[in-house]
């Protein structure tokens, strides 16, 4: 399903495919995988497997598998997901809640760093 830029939607939207969001949506989302582009925007909550977000949400993200924020995406609300990228430039306000991630007993000593990187801002 696509939903293009000028579009809006007052109302549930739910797919068993893939969603991409350009427009806006005053309601729920959710899809096998939920693509929210650059001028997308979200006021409501979003379940999928994966979701990816270039634009704006307003609401609690359920991603089974993986969340991403891109650089030019804003998220106010909660993230449940196994994976959660959030890209320089991002933003991210709330709280995230990560399932299935390793060592859930609280103390330190088995967790691995797989990938770390800092880039310095000018």
């Amino acid at each position: 399903m696509v939903l293009g830029e000028n579009a809006r939607i007052t109302g549930d939207v739910e797919s068993t495919g893939a969603v991409f969001i350009d427009g806006a949506i005053r309601g729920n989302v959710e899809g096998a995988k939920v693509i929210l582009g650059e001028h997308g925007c979200v006021d409501g909550d979003i379940k999928a497997g994966t979701i990816i977000i270039g634009g704006t949400v307003t609401g609690r993200l359920d991603g089974a598998e993986k969340v991403e924020i891109k650089a030019t995406g804003r998220v106010a609300g909660d993230i449940e997901t196994k994976v959660l990228v959030i890209a320089a430039g991002g933003v991210f306000n709330g709280t995230v809640q990560m399932e299935g991630a390793g060592n859930s007993s609280g103390e330190c000593g088995d967790g691995k760093v797989v990938e770390f990187l800092v880039k310095e801002q000018p």
